[in-house]
């Protein structure tokens, strides 16, 4: 039923315009009230003429052209950060973040730990759902490392106030774009301007009553897909993740407590995904509670 919902345009060039003006909007806010905000990225400079060019005509100076090299890209990322600037590095696809995992995980994730000192460091990465490796998605990877936050939002309002947050936060983010949702979900956005989301907050898309039957957990193209298939007459709590690391236990165990029931619908592959971690923190914490997760098979070659 949910992959007969999912949208028919698979171009993976295809790009949400307005999740990403929401990412846009939100960055060029915290460059201008910051001026140690700094874009780095692999055409840098085109990619924000095409996204943002209102960024490029007022920062120039602060979108930086780097190299083909990830990894590189975000080494020079954390050693300028120990010079005091926030670097906004863009990896593009998400893929491409298997080539940074020395400097993300063994380097930024550690950074404040080591140096007894406050940075912010946040990675952008698209996920998408087509090619070898151009249609993976390792969120759960990260999520997995500690030192490291890591959100996907799916609307244009919490894009743009997770990233206020990210950028003015201490900490090193992973902050995902899930390029497949489609913009008809949004009329004409819905961002609100100057509104800040925490870290480890989930949204509750739909709120039952007290007799609700279930409590949905969903993030990213999912969460379209699955408000889409559900009928809006049930009666059901339906949360849409948004921070994948910290997660929003609060909300999720509290509504679990009325509905002693749990569907998890994700994106990613059920074998140590974001949903198994779930799954298993249910069960420990509230064993009464019936669990069932809906994700993509573990895929071989």
């Amino acid at each position: 039923m949910l992959a007969s919902t999912l949208p028919k345009r698979r171009d993976p060039f295809y790009r949400n315009h307005f999740l990403r003006d929401g990412i846009s909007r939100a960055i060029y806010e915290a460059m201008r009230d910051d001026p140690s905000i700094y874009l780095f990225g692999e055409g840098a400079a085109i990619k924000q003429h095409y996204d943002a060019p209102y960024i490029l005509k007022d920062f120039p100076d602060r979108v930086v052209t780097m190299p083909i090299s990830e990894d590189g890209n975000t080494n020079y990322a954390v050693g300028t950060s120990l010079l005091g600037v926030k670097p906004v590095v863009d990896v593009i696809a998400a893929d491409f973040l298997y080539r940074c995992m020395d400097s993300l995980a063994n380097t930024a994730a550690k950074l404040d730990f080591v140096t007894r000192q406050e940075h912010t460091i946040v990675i952008r990465a698209e996920t998408l759902l087509g090619g070898p490796t151009t249609g993976q998605r390792p969120e759960a990877l990260f999520a997995h490392i500690p030192g490291l936050n890591v959100l996907l939002p799916s609307t244009p309002r919490d894009a743009y106030g997770l990233m206020l947050t990210a950028l003015r936060t201490p900490g090193v983010t992973l902050f995902f774009e899930d390029r497949m949702i489609s913009d008809e979900a949004f009329k004409g956005g819905d961002v609100r301007l100057g509104e800040r989301i925490a870290l480890g907050y989930a949204h509750e898309r739909r709120n039952g009553d007290i007799n609700a039957c279930v409590t949905v957990v969903t993030y990213g193209l999912m969460r379209q897909v699955t408000e889409q298939a559900l009928d809006p007459s049930l009666n059901i709590d339906l949360f849409d993740l948004c921070s994948l690391y910290p997660i929003d236990w609060f909300q999720i165990m509290n509504s679990l407590r009325r509905t002693r029931s749990l569907l998890i619908v994700e994106p990613d592959v059920r074998y140590g995904g974001i949903g198994a971690e779930i799954a298993a923190h249910i069960a420990e914490e509230m064993p009464e509670v019936q669990v069932k997760r809906l994700g993509a098979p573990r895929q071989t070659i």
